[in-house]
């Protein structure tokens, strides 16, 4: 068994919170449904359009949650079949997590355009957010 005794990530910035998720392509649409249980932090998963979902950092059903910094999103693309030409890699298009609680991304195709995940894949996703908005050890006013 392995073991659990697992210590707190460390970073010279303070109050750095970790938020991971995961949402399913639920039809060739690019329709996604975001799995709550495993999406601590994370209120809604939602399709825009084509290859644009925004992502609202909260509790499901409640308010969204605002944080003063975006420090990082990456994401995973889950499918049994090759992605070929549909969107399997992430970016970050909008933040506005400082004031709304939500940030914007695109899933790309091998072309660099925005385009849907193949059906049935699954997107995890992780998030790392300032909560607080104290300066990073060493250095001056929290800025971009």
């Amino acid at each position: 068994m392995a073991n659990r005794n697992f210590s707190r990530v460390q970073t010279l910035d303070r109050e750095i919170k970790f938020l991971f998720g995961q949402a399913l392509v639920t039809d060739a649409s690019g329709a996604v449904t975001l799995n709550e249980s495993l999406s601590a932090g994370i209120k809604s998963f939602a399709y825009v359009a084509q290859g644009v979902y925004d992502i609202t950092l909260g509790v499901p059903g409640g308010t969204a949650d605002i944080y003063p910094a975006l420090i990082y999103f990456g994401l995973t693309m889950f499918n049994a079949a090759e992605t070929g030409t549909t969107g399997a890699l992430g970016q970050l298009q909008v933040d506005t997590v400082s004031t709304d609680g939500v940030f914007r991304i695109m899933t790309l195709d091998h072309n660099f355009g925005a385009k849907h995940p193949r059906n049935g894949s699954k997107i995890k996703f992780v998030v790392a957010v300032k909560n607080s908005d104290l300066s990073a050890v060493g250095r001056g006013v929290l800025t971009e």
